[in-house]
C-alpha cells in the first residue's frame, strides 16, 4: 500500500488509481501535494506519517479526517495508528541488520588482520566494510 502523509489509503484514491498521482510521499508538487497543509507539516518536522507525530491526532488531522468533503470519517486516524505500531518493528530490523555488518566486518578484517600480521588495520578497514554493508542491506531491503 502506497503511504500517504495523513493516512489516506492511496490504494483507494481514484487519482492514484487512475496513474494520475504517485502519492504524497512521492509527490513534490502537482494534484493538491503543494497545497497539502499536513504534508507540509509532517515534511517540516521529518516525519514519514502523522502517526508518528507527539501531537497526533492535532486538529488539522482531525478536521480533514471528519471533513464532509475530503474526509474518512476517521479511517485514516486508524490507519495512522496501525502504521506507528509498525515502526519500531521495522527500525528493529534496520539496527540488527547494521549490528551483523558491522559483526561479520569487524570478524573478518581480525582474521585478515591476523593472518597479515596488522590486526587493528585490517580489523578497523573490516569495520567500516562492515557497516556499509549494514547500511546498503537497509537502503536494498526498502526497495
Amino acid at each position: 500500500m502506497q503511504r500517504s502523509r495523513c493516512g489516506l489509503d492511496c490504494e483507494n484514491c481514484p487519482s492514484y488509481t487512475a496513474g494520475d498521482c504517485v502519492g504524497c510521499i512521492e509527490l513534490e508538487e502537482g494534484n493538491w501535494a503543494g497545497n497539502c497543509e499536513i504534508k507540509k507539516c509532517c515534511e517540516e518536522k521529518q516525519l514519514e506519517h502523522c502517526g508518528v507525530c507527539p501531537g497526533f491526532p492535532c486538529d488539522l488531522l482531525r478536521n480533514t479526517s471528519f471533513d464532509p468533503d475530503e474526509g474518512d470519517d476517521g479511517e485514516r486516524l486508524v490507519t495512522l495508528k496501525e502504521w506507528s505500531e509498525e515502526l519500531p518493528d521495522r527500525i528493529n530490523s534496520e539496527v540488527t541488520r547494521i549490528v551483523l555488518g558491522i559483526s561479520c566486518g569487524t570478524v573478518i578484517g581480525a582474521i585478515l588482520g591476523a593472518l597479515s600480521g596488522s590486526v587493528l588495520s585490517v580489523t578497523l578497514a573490516g569495520l567500516l566494510t562492515g557497516t556499509a554493508i549494514g547500511i546498503l542491506l537497509n537502503i536494498f531491503k526498502g526497495k
